[in-house]
């Protein structure tokens, strides 16, 4: 048996659209992921980048054009690990005219959980997310956060080992998130692997272990989240520069400077680059107002890499009409 509970192997995915013209869109290119027992694990991209195409290939959903998928050691389909899954997609829907318990009751049913069993898990859900109290009223009555809290109920169900949650998050508000960012934390300290997508970096910069983040159907960073936000860690330096010949040394240098009047700031995450700026600073005629050792946030991190993969992208197709 697999020691991983995710793992993918140049997993690809291309739709062909078109009767006569047939185009081919690659979704998915030869994505490798690993994900381990009892792991937070953030899957991340702009919109259009292959997130949930990979969710519905995890899901068994979508078959892959080429590649391989283990959940458990097992392929997606086998019935074996769809017991062991609880899966909450992006877009939902639920019977509007049922009552909590009636469609929870229904889901434990196709899960073949007891009848005792089912009713005890159902009243601890719904009280944990809040929902006991509306257990009475139509589903069609609730509002998006109450639905959303329902859906994470419904993948918490039948106790999964593995959680698999595409925007988990889209429809609270911050005292919701925090809710469910507690709950999250706490289903993984008894073991069970999270594998999420999420627009909300905030939110999973505080939760996760390991982040993958995709763009235009690849994989182009992966690793500790520590790590991934460490190596682009750097120095804030703020200086005056009340005749401009500081901000043009700077400039000759191919440092960026944001400026507001004569204040100004930039970043590098080069040591040495760092020094030559504040040498620059005294010898230009600036004044040094502070220099900061600082760790970038996810998403800071996140908006540099796609949008340098977004460049690198743009570049080789201008190079190729050449």
């Amino acid at each position: 048996m697999s020691d991983w509970v995710i793992e993918t192997r140049q997993l690809s995915k291309t739709f062909v659209s078109g009767r006569w013209h047939k185009r081919h869109v690659e979704a998915v290119v030869d994505v490798d992921l690993r994900v381990g027992r009892g792991e937070i694990f953030a899957f991340l991209g702009p919109n259009g980048a292959g997130k949930t195409t990979t969710i519905n290939l995890l899901m068994g959903f979508l078959f892959p054009t080429r590649g391989a998928i283990r959940l458990f050691g097992l392929p997606p389909e086998d019935h074996r690990v769809r017991q062991r899954i609880g899966y909450l997609p992006e877009q939902y829907a639920y019977y509007s005219f049922l009552t909590a318990p009636q469609l929870l009751n229904f889901f434990g049913r196709l899960f073949r959980i007891p009848r005792e069993m089912r009713q005890e898990r159902i009243e601890r859900l719904l009280r944990r997310f809040g929902l006991w109290e509306a257990r009475h009223k139509k589903i069609g009555a609730y509002s998006r956060g109450m639905r959303q809290r329902l859906g994470l109920v419904q993948a918490l169900l039948n106790d999964p080992e593995l959680l698999i949650l595409d925007e988990p998050t889209s429809g609270f508000d911050p005292l919701g998130r925090r809710r469910v960012r507690d709950i999250l934390l706490d289903v993984k300290r008894r073991g069970v692997t999270i594998f999420l997508s999420s627009h909300i970096l905030s939110e999973v910069e505080l939760i996760c272990d390991r982040v993958a983040i995709i763009h235009r159907g690849r994989i182009i960073k992966q690793g500790v989240l520590a790590d991934i936000v460490g190596a682009h860690g750097g120095y804030e330096i703020a200086f005056i520069d009340s005749h401009g010949a500081v901000t043009a040394r700077l400039k000759e240098m191919n440092v960026q400077v944001r400026s507001d009047g004569d204040a100004c700031r930039t970043f590098t995450a080069d040591e040495s680059l760092a020094q030559a700026i504040v040498d620059a600073i005294r010898t230009h005629g600036g004044r040094l107002k502070a220099f900061v050792p600082r760790t970038r946030t996810l998403e800071e991190v996140f908006l540099e890499l796609v949008g340098a993969s977004a460049q690198t992208g743009l570049d080789s197709r201008e190079g190729g009409e050449q």
